[in-house]
């Protein structure tokens, strides 16, 4: 089985991409999704928390293969009244979703901190876009930073960074600290990862200095964003590719079942 944990629907800058659209792309090779609106976090669109969110949860509702989580707009409101009272009332989503970069909050502000509270009061990890190790924003050490004060959250580094490839490493090392000194419960996706990106990777969370930690990685895509996100083939390609090198690399079929599957699914705690 197969889970892709960075998806997306919703129209905004990048696009107009439909829960039809985003299920065709990524047709029968994947299981189940774990997706956000981008139209929550879109100066194009400027949706409230409550219609992107329930946007996002009425796809959930219509579609079983889509597990949806929850768009913050951290830089807009003044709590997070209208998050928590969603969670209450639809234990279908399954986390909380932010994008520093894109609204221009940085990572490690305040305002932050009373939505990262309800993901600790409710158990529920929360997905960060993370950019350059160098950005103002989104920088996975300022990430970091934020999840060094919730030791208790679960946060993924979404891409692990977006910078080239001195920036992955870095937010590898990061990776590596929050592990071998118990600072927080970081995740990573491989989304926008080259092959060769993966396998460091791997290798660096396969042997850190008290043990093997690849329980923190969880294969993704960020489909549709991205031109050659929105073409089955490429999704298909994408995913044979990532098998193969994985099996070819290390043969270990349990290693692959983990980074496909199981991870994610413990992670967000999906029943299956």
């Amino acid at each position: 089985m197969i889970i892709d944990a960075h998806t997306h629907i919703g129209k905004a800058f990048w696009g107009d991409f439909s829960p039809e659209m985003l299920l065709d792309i990524v047709d029968k090779n994947v299981d189940f999704l774990i997706c956000s609106n981008l139209a929550g976090i879109d100066w194009y669109t400027q949706k409230s928390e409550l219609e992107a969110n329930l946007e996002m949860l009425e796809a959930s509702k219509k579609y079983s293969k889509i597990k949806p989580l929850l768009v913050c707009q951290v830089e807009r409101t003044c709590g997070c009244d209208v998050i928590e009272k969603l969670i209450k009332e639809n234990p279908e989503f399954i986390g909380l979703k932010f994008h520093p970069e894109f609204t221009k909050l940085p990572a490690n502000s305040n305002k932050y901190d009373k939505y990262l509270e309800l993901a600790q009061k409710y158990n529920k990890p929360c997905l960060f876009h993370s950019d350059d190790i160098n950005s103002k924003y989104a920088s996975p050490k300022l990430i970091y930073e934020k999840a060094q004060q919730f030791p208790k959250v679960p946060i993924i580094l979404g891409h692990l960074s977006m910078g080239d490839k001195n920036s992955k490493i870095e937010a590898i090392k990061i990776m590596i600290d929050s592990i071998e000194n118990d600072k927080a419960k970081l995740y990573v996706d491989t989304s926008w990862l080259e092959l060769d990106e993966i396998i460091l990777l791997i290798d660096s969370l396969k042997n850190t200095k008290i043990g093997d930690f690849t329980n923190k990685i969880l294969w993704a895509t960020d489909t549709p964003v991205g031109e050659i996100n929105q073409n089955k083939n490429s999704y298909h390609d994408r995913l044979f590719n990532f098998k193969q090198k994985i099996l070819n690399h290390y043969s270990d079929k349990n290693l692959l079942e983990n980074i496909l599957f199981y991870n994610a699914k413990n992670l967000f705690k999906l029943k299956v």
